[in-house]
Order: structure tokens, then C-alpha cells, then sequence
């Protein structure tokens, strides 16, 4: 392995974590130093000299992994382009994939909540709390402009759309819907238009 180059404690702290993020939600609580030595470039040691434990880096991973940063910036490199429906795709589509791996914090959380850690499962609730309502925000801003033509307040349709992406997210659902058809469900319903059920 090659040595590690020399940098400030804060700096060599945020690379770790850096290295941690995909490492946790890929292993969950099966995660160890040696997988995060190994990811980051550096000795085992190196680890403990900027984190006490394993479940402090625990905590600092899920800290920013769930942090208001990451997720504007995340928000700012999915540009919704096209027409509503495939901007309506993508939007589910984001938010699915970050729940995805929200959910694998969940776990690690709860596994560091067991150890030495007990407050980092209320941590990342709050954080995922805070996240959720910045999501909303910026689906309801991003669809402002179709305002006159969706059906029900922006900030109800931005909750549809998370509904949506929640569901088809989930592992205790097996759905044969695509993504295309959660974006059309959610602009245009269920009913055919010509359906006589329309009318009633």
C-alpha cells in the first residue's frame, strides 16, 4: 500500500469519511477499519488518530452523508430537462436512489446505537427529517412553473412524488411499475380518460 501523503488532521479526517460513504452503504454494519484503511489509502492507525472508535467514524460518515451540503449538491448535478413527465421521472428517480442509500445509514445507525454510540439513530433521524423537507422544497420550486397545470398544490404533488419514489424503493414491494409509469401515474392518474368512470 502506498504511504499516505502528509495533511492536516481535519483534512485527513474529511478524506476518510469521504472514503467511508460508499463503503457504508454498500457493507452496513459490516463495515471495518481495514475495508476504510484500505479505501483511503492509509493505515489502520492513521484511522484512530482522528476518530476515537470505529462508531465515531460511523457517526461522522452518517453525519455527512446526510448533510444539507451533499444533498444541494447532489440536487444541482440532476438537471431536470425535457418535458414534465420525464422531468417527473427524473425527480422520482432521484429521490429514489437517495433513499436507497439513506436506508443503509438507517441500519449502520442502528448497529453503531447498539455499540458506543446511541445518539447517531436519533442523529440521523433528524438529519433525514431536515433533508426531506429540503427535497420537498426543491421539488416544489422546480415545478412552480406548471402550476396551472397540475391538479393539486405543488407542495402535495412534491409529497406524491416522494410517496412514490418511497414505495417503489422498497424492498417489501415487489412492483412491476417502471419509473415511467410512477411519472405518468402521477400527472395523469390511473383512470383512462375515456373511461365512464371518468364522468362520475
Amino acid at each position: 500500500m502506498t504511504r499516505a501523503a502528509p495533511m492536516p488532521p481535519e483534512q485527513r479526517r474529511a478524506a476518510i469519511v469521504e472514503a467511508s460513504i460508499p463503503l457504508l452503504e454498500r457493507h452496513g454494519e459490516a463495515l471495518t477499519t481495514r475495508m476504510v484503511a484500505e479505501a483511503a489509502g492509509v493505515a489502520e492507525g492513521t484511522i484512530f488518530r482522528v476518530f476515537d472508535s470505529l462508531d465515531d467514524l460511523i457517526s461522522a460518515t452518517i453525519s455527512e452523508a446526510l448533510s444539507a451540503d451533499r444533498l444541494a449538491k447532489r440536487l444541482a448535478d440532476t438537471p431536470l430537462t425535457g418535458g414534465i413527465e420525464a422531468q417527473t421521472r427524473t425527480a422520482i428517480e432521484l429521490i429514489e436512489q437517495y433513499l436507497h442509500s439513506v436506508h443503509t445509514m438507517f441500519i449502520a445507525a442502528h448497529g453503531a446505537a447498539k455499540h458506543t454510540a446511541p445518539h447517531a439513530a436519533q442523529c440521523a433521524r433528524t438529519e433525514l427529517e431536515a433533508r426531506t423537507a429540503e427535497l420537498d422544497a426543491w421539488m416544489t420550486d422546480h415545478f412552480a412553473p406548471y402550476r396551472d397545470i397540475i391538479t393539486i398544490p405543488l407542495d402535495a404533488f412534491a409529497t406524491l412524488l416522494r410517496t412514490f419514489a418511497v414505495g417503489h424503493a422498497s424492498r417489501f414491494v415487489a412492483s412491476s411499475l417502471t419509473l415511467d409509469d410512477l411519472a405518468r401515474l402521477a400527472l395523469h392518474g390511473a383512470l383512462r380518460k375515456d373511461s365512464a368512470c371518468s364522468s362520475d
